[in-house]
């Protein structure tokens, strides 16, 4: 498996249609994601567009291999706080310090027996709140980096 370098669509729904491909290309997102590459000992996650810049979809994985699904972030504080953060697309690339919300509200499905789940709100804060953020950011082809 590739990154793509840089991916530039936005990534489209997941459908009922999408999830054997899902299933599949997410067993091997989640295998890349348990490996150090570059500056990085491990993945905090992968998104699906990093690997597909085809028919990119919106989902990404976590190094808890959990399975994220069309997420979105429905709400969040106001301010900001500074992360450091790299990114697995630039693996040579050092950390830079960008701004995340502490807290958010996102929503999401996962993928149980074989079909999606119904939509799932959660609240989020810290490191789960950065990554989630930072992998939404990768389904609209937004980089940390400046290319």
């Amino acid at each position: 498996m590739q990154i793509v370098y840089p991916h530039t669509k936005i990534s489209r729904e997941v459908a009922i249609s999408d999830l054997q491909r899902v299933i599949q290309e997410a067993q091997k997102m989640l295998d890349f994601c348990l490996k150090p590459k570059g500056n990085f000992s491990q993945i905090f996650a992968l998104a699906h567009p990093q690997i597909d810049d085809q028919d990119p979809l919106a989902f990404f994985v976590t190094n808890t291999k959990k399975i994220v699904v069309n997420p979105v972030i429905i709400n969040h504080t106001n301010a900001t706080v500074d992360s450091v953060e790299g990114c697995v697309t630039f693996p040579e690339e050092a950390p830079i310090t960008v701004q995340r919300h502490h807290k958010c509200v996102v929503k999401y499905q996962l993928i149980q027996e074989g079909d999606l789940t119904d939509f799932i709100e959660e609240d989020v804060k810290g490191q789960t709140a950065k990554v989630f953020q930072h992998e939404i950011d990768h389904l609209f082809a937004t980089y940390i980096y400046k290319f």
